[in-house]
């Protein structure tokens, strides 16, 4: 384990409860001084719409850190990070791109965690992507960034198993640890500057598709979809497809004019298997409750 000189000055980029609890790690990291967070501007929520900080927002008013919210990064926000002395920026999905200019700010550099073995699924929807393919691993990458997409070399990697049934939600939980933990060996080594890196392999890039196609409409699967999966054709797929979807936008379809979300599935015996479903407005259900009260033809 390399040990640290002196703390290195790091600014935080990120925005959702994964990266909210990656930066709480950071914050009593030895040797690591966590000196600003950038993150995506306030967001309507809520019924009443209201503006509401992100998760890495809050944890930073949680533990007094600087907050930069920035709607463009331009020249001026960057006079603000520059103020800061940063030898480290650490990006854990931002949301948006961040330009040349910035990268080249930190005296030691920036950094990315990445939720796939990259170069394979590059993009937002690394995590979706690799259940819905029914991919048997994925991992974390730390990686130096680059002005292109996910493109930079390749720092360390570690593989983590999906099982059967994780969702997008408790995948992304395995991965925030694994996160953690790479970070906590690799960390020292970046503030020494003395880690290694490796160009990726171009001719292994997988990119996934835009985060704008995930919504409720692409969310939609046919009920008789469902049914033939349930009597054993392509069973596999549907229950890899709707992990993929949960928790959010979350897999919904439609029985009798009635909209119907799917919260869990399993497979017995090569057959889906619908445990919990949910009609709009109301409280989750059993698969066998929704029947009793609507039977289907």
């Amino acid at each position: 384990m390399v040990k640290y000189i002196m703390k290195s000055n790091l600014v935080f980029f990120g925005s959702p409860d994964f990266s909210a609890t990656i930066l709480e790690s950071l914050i009593n990291h030895d040797g690591i001084n966590v000196v600003g967070v950038v993150t995506t501007e306030d967001k309507p929520s809520g019924r009443s719409l209201s503006l509401s900080p992100s998760p890495v927002a809050l944890m930073a008013e949680k533990y007094n850190l600087p907050i930069y919210k920035p709607q463009t990064l331009n020249e001026a926000n960057l006079a603000h990070l520059k103020l800061l002395k940063p030898n480290i920026f650490l990006v854990v999905s931002f949301g948006k791109i961040i330009p040349k200019q910035y990268l080249e700010i930190p005296t030691i550099g920036t950094f990315n965690i990445h939720f796939s073995l990259l170069p394979k699924y590059r993009g937002a929807l690394c995590i979706s992507e690799a259940i819905k393919n029914q991919d048997k691993f994925t991992g974390v990458t730390l990686m130096e960034m680059d002005e292109l997409l996910d493109h930079g070399p390749i720092i360390s990697q570690t593989k983590v198993s999906i099982d059967n049934n994780d969702n997008t939600a408790t995948l992304t939980t395995k991965l925030t640890q694994v996160a953690i933990l790479l970070l906590t060996d690799k960390l020292p080594e970046i503030c020494a500057q003395n880690y290694q890196k490796t160009a990726q392999d171009e001719t292994k890039v997988v990119f996934t598709p835009s985060h704008k196609i995930q919504n409720r409409k692409s969310a939609f699967i046919p009920f008789s979809k469902i049914q033939m999966a349930q009597n054993g054709v392509k069973a596999n797929t549907i229950h890899a497809l709707v992990r993929s979807l949960n928790p959010d936008p979350g897999a919904w379809t439609t029985i009798n004019n009635i909209d119907l979300k799917i919260s869990d599935t399993s497979l017995l015996e090569n057959k889906l298997v619908l445990n919990t479903v949910q009609i709009s407005g109301k409280s989750p259900i059993t698969w066998r409750q929704f029947l009793s009260g609507h039977p289907i033809s």
